[in-house]
């Protein structure tokens, strides 16, 4: 196990556990992670591909190492994807008693309104997902965790989530992409769709500067292809290694 995924897998142990709700510590069950240079400073992140147990949860969280193996974990999380229709695979925090969707009074434009109201919420709940129209809420221990989803459309234009839970990630990725954009992309399978995800900047409230767009996978994707050096790759269902390129627009 590399050196900095085991320094992580340390501080969530025994600093930070995910999903901690009223003492109880749920199992924590980690797909992958990845070792990327995502904001290209030279300085890798660790990326963690989660299960989560609630719907209101990230599956991809970040976590900076530095040179020393000090871990700090970024309060921004990724959930990629469409929101969904329940399907009963996860817990949800409303259901404790421990969680609260709410409306925020802003006119159109606040944005600066928005980070601020995030940020506080952030220090008063623990747990943060933003919506176009509404937040939701959670009392989880820890030092934060923040989910955007203002880019997508809530199901039923609902203003609460009582409705729906996020996609399921099946694989993720880092690297360059042969074309376009020059640097580190994180990349998410949903489905048959590649989310791909550029982070500018880790900003000092543990938020993210970033972007991301969504693309077909190949004709012929089968997986990514793990250990595949700095460009991303994906094995074919024949069994061939081919860079991940998509068609221009």
């Amino acid at each position: 196990m590399p050196k900095e995924v085991e320094a992580v897998r340390r501080y969530i142990l025994e600093k930070d556990y995910p999903e901690l709700f009223g003492g109880t510590l749920y199992r924590t069950k980690i797909e992958n992670a990845v070792i990327a240079d995502l904001n290209n400073d030279g300085r890798p992140e660790v990326i963690v591909h989660f299960a989560p147990h609630y719907r209101q949860s990230a599956p991809i969280v970040i976590y900076c190492v530095s040179e020393t193996l000090e871990v700090t974990r970024v309060k921004e999380g990724l959930a990629p994807g469409p929101l969904v229709p329940l399907t009963g695979a996860y817990l949800d925090s409303h259901s404790l008693g421990l969680a609260v969707d709410f409306i925020p009074e802003f006119k159109a434009g606040e944005e600066a309104g928005r980070r601020t109201l995030a940020d506080v919420a952030l220090q008063k709940f623990g747990g943060v997902v933003e919506y176009k129209r509404f937040f939701h809420t959670d009392i989880r221990s820890g030092n934060g965790a923040y989910i955007d989803m203002t880019h997508l459309d809530v199901p039923n234009n609902k203003n609460n989530c009582e409705d729906f839970e996020f996609s399921r990630v099946l694989q993720t990725t880092a690297g360059q992409l042969l074309s376009g954009p020059v640097g580190t992309h994180l990349a998410a399978l949903v489905g048959t769709n590649i989310w791909l995800y550029r982070v500018d900047e880790f900003l000092p409230n543990g938020l993210l500067r970033k972007s991301h767009r969504v693309e077909k996978t190949p004709n012929d994707f089968f997986e990514f292809a793990p250990g595949s050096g700095s460009h991303i790759r994906y094995r074919t269902r024949n069994g061939e290694i081919n860079s991940l390129t998509f068609p221009k627009n």
